[in-house]
């Protein structure tokens, strides 16, 4: 494990980085200021980018990511499905059984402050808590990350993965809590 972690380092010692950050901001500030200091932030062409990179933390994603690896090797489909089919149980039972109540912020926020949202982004509700996006976006920079030897792909993997988990912050689809548990 230890020589696997040394080999992608790349990958993981910015991703630690960014998870120790968000874990610090979470335990520092309310959930709630947080993600309106974030809302605050916005402009035309980041909505636009953050609106479609969303889509490579979709369940859609692995399915094309699959068909990808089919070409390569037989041995990658089975590996990459069976680990992503663990993340969506986890996530969807953390969201369905066990963090029913969870509201995300277009709910947690309604009658209180009224949020910035990014025109044409299906807004949901409840089940916030952990962020799918999150998981699944790591899930596959992980996946693609043990794939590839070149240092620079790793770190390429690690941006996209911290990236597309923050697009969900930006979207206001996730707090930022939801995406760093999400990430783990």
């Amino acid at each position: 494990m230890k020589a696997l972690i040394i080999r992608h380092r790349y990958f993981f010692i910015p991703v630690l980085l960014a998870l120790i950050t968000g874990f610090l901001l979470v335990i520092i500030y309310d959930k709630a200021s947080l993600h309106m200091a974030f809302n605050t932030f916005h402009a035309p062409v980041l909505d636009l980018f953050f609106k479609f990179l969303t889509y490579l933390g979709d369940g859609w994603m692995v399915l094309v990511l699959s068909i990808v690896f089919l070409f390569i090797r037989y041995r990658y489909v089975l590996i990459f499905l069976i680990s992503n089919l663990f993340i969506t149980l986890v996530v969807q039972i953390s969201k369905k059984l066990i963090f029913t109540d969870a509201l995300r912020p277009v709910a947690f926020f309604e009658d209180l402050y009224d949020l910035y949202l990014v025109p044409g982004v299906d807004i949901h509700s409840h089940h916030s808590f952990p962020s799918g996006h999150a998981a699944t976006a790591f899930g596959i920079f992980m996946m693609l990350t043990l794939l590839t030897r070149k240092a620079s792909l790793h770190v390429t993997w690690a941006i996209l993965a911290v990236i597309t988990a923050f697009s969900r912050v930006y979207l206001s689809q996730h707090f930022l809590v939801d995406i760093c548990v999400g990430a783990l």
